[in-house]
C-alpha cells in the first residue's frame, strides 16, 4: 500500500471534504471551523473552480466549484463531519457527492490497494448554489485569496499556488486590497514570506 492509502486507513470519520478555497488554509479551518484534521492535496475531475460566489451577507464574491466534465481544480481531502459550523460556513453552497475515481493524488498512482481504501469513504465537495460574477458592489477581496493561495503554499509550496491560479476562472475581476484592515471573516494568519510569493504569482496571470 502507497502513503496515501496508508493515512486513509487510519482515518475513523468516514465523510471527506475536498476543500478547493479557504479550507485549503490550516490555520483558517482550524480557528473558524474547528476541524483540526490534517488533509492532503489531491486533484479533482469534473469540476471547475471560478470566482462565482456571491455572498450576500458578506458583500463579497469567493470561489465556488461548478459541474464541468473538462475541468479539473486542486484541493485538500479533509476527513471532518459536515457538522453545523461547516454548514455555516459553506451556506452559500451545497454538499455535492464526488465519485472516488474523480480524485488523482499527486505522485501516487493508483492501485487496487487504493482504490479498495477509497471505497470505504465518502467524498463532498461544495458546489456554488447561485453562479454570479463580482462587480464592484461585491468584490474580491484581497485576504480571502490570501487565505487561499497561503493554505497551497503551506502544504503544496509553489507548485500548488500555481495549481490554484491555473485551474480557477474568472481572474479579471474588482478585487479590494483590504491586507491592512482584513474584510474576509474567515481570514488565515498568513506567513509574511508568503505575501511575495503570492504577489508574484498574481502578477504573472
Amino acid at each position: 500500500m502507497n502513503d496515501i492509502a496508508n493515512w486513509l486507513s487510519t482515518q475513523t470519520e468516514k465523510h471527506m471534504v475536498l476543500g478547493y478555497g479557504s479550507l485549503l488554509s490550516k490555520d483558517s479551518r482550524e480557528r473558524y471551523s474547528n476541524i483540526f484534521t490534517p488533509g492532503v492535496p489531491v486533484t479533482v475531475s469534473g469540476f471547475e473552480r471560478a470566482w462565482v460566489t456571491r455572498s450576500l451577507h458578506e458583500k463579497q464574491t469567493y470561489v465556488g466549484a461548478v459541474a464541468n466534465a473538462h475541468s479539473k481544480l486542486n484541493a485538500q481531502l479533509i476527513p471532518t463531519q459536515i457538522n453545523p459550523a461547516l454548514q455555516e460556513r459553506e451556506k452559500d453552497y451545497r454538499f455535492v457527492e464526488v465519485s472516488a475515481k474523480a480524485l488523482n493524488f499527486h505522485q501516487h498512482k493508483g492501485s487496487a490497494s487504493l482504490d479498495d481504501v477509497l471505497a470505504q469513504f465518502t467524498f463532498w465537495i461544495c458546489e456554488t448554489l447561485d453562479c454570479t460574477q463580482a462587480n464592484d458592489a461585491y468584490p474580491v477581496h484581497q485576504t480571502y485569496v490570501d487565505t487561499c493561495l497561503s493554505g497551497c503554499l503551506e502544504h503544496g509550496g509553489i507548485e500548488e499556488a500555481e495549481r490554484f491560479i491555473v485551474h480557477t476562472s474568472l481572474w479579471e475581476h474588482p478585487r479590494v486590497n483590504d491586507r491592512a484592515n482584513p474584510k474576509y471573516p474567515r481570514a488565515a494568519v498568513v506567513n509574511p514570506d508568503h505575501f511575495e510569493y503570492i504577489d508574484r504569482l498574481l502578477s504573472k496571470r
